[in-house]
């Protein structure tokens, strides 16, 4: 008997009920390899961080690309692409402070963890901006300037008025939930809001790669300094041994 699907016209043996492509079977392996050049190296590099953080931006540029050269899809694509830049420039914001907060020597305090464990973009930034000072003193550098942390704190917070947890650009709609006790059911509320009508994409990337680019300069920077500051260290350290063997 020939299988139909649930429009009432017959399959092909490979296809599903619901569709062209083949259903799911329970012999399918979804995690291996396969032709060459489509293999994707899962492995610990030497900095975990660095393959989720570039990869959420590349996804991010790639896609505001071709929406801008084709002029298609944009507005579907618009959620990924805001999602994938906000959610690099989290991680790329947590990465900065617990490098410099190494740097410094500045102990991360319970209330630290708590900001860098949420989705808040704003309160990172304004753990970071004091101690950039005492990081360019440390680094024979000019200061970082004011306008420079102003234009971060002016995009961080363009972002928090629209997605303040990392959420918005994710679902469609949100949890509301009423007072307790009130017997009142949660309610679902659209995410982003009302007022928000437009987004060019084009101009909306064009300044996150801006703030990408500084962030990641910011990071490599410090990382360099801290990988100084721990090489002479490790030197000062091998000096004292060999003095006391000696």
């Amino acid at each position: 008997m020939a299988t139909r699907n649930r429009s009432g016209a017959t399959l092909e043996s490979s296809e599903s009920i619901f569709g062209k492509s083949p259903p799911p079977r329970p012999e399918d392996v979804l995690f291996r390899s396969a032709e060459s050049g489509t293999n994707a190296c899962i492995s610990y590099w030497h900095n975990v961080n660095y393959p989720y953080k570039k990869g959420f931006r590349v996804a991010a540029r790639r896609l505001a690309m071709q929406v801008c050269e084709t002029h298609s899809d944009q507005d579907s694509l618009v959620y990924p692409i805001l999602y994938l830049y906000r959610h690099h420039l989290e991680l790329v914001l947590k990465d900065v402070f617990r490098t410099i907060a190494r740097l410094l020597d500045h102990p991360i305090s319970d209330d630290d963890e708590w900001n860098l464990g949420r989705h808040d973009l704003a309160p990172i930034w304004e753990m970071i901006a004091p101690m950039l000072e005492p990081v360019c003193r440390l680094g024979g550098a000019d200061g970082i300037p004011p306008e420079d942390i102003e234009g971060v704190r002016s995009y961080l917070s363009q972002l928090k008025e629209h997605d303040p947890d990392g959420q918005r650009f994710r679902y469609a709609t949100i949890k509301v939930r009423p007072p307790k006790k009130s017997g009142l059911p949660v309610k679902h509320e659209r995410s982003i809001k009302e007022e928000l009508r437009l987004v060019n994409i084009r101009v909306f990337a064009t300044h996150m790669e801006q703030l990408a680019d500084y962030l990641d300069g910011l990071e490599s920077w410090a990382a360099n300094l801290l990988q100084t500051k721990v090489d002479m260290e490790s030197d000062l350290e091998r000096d004292m041994e060999s003095d006391y063997s000696g």
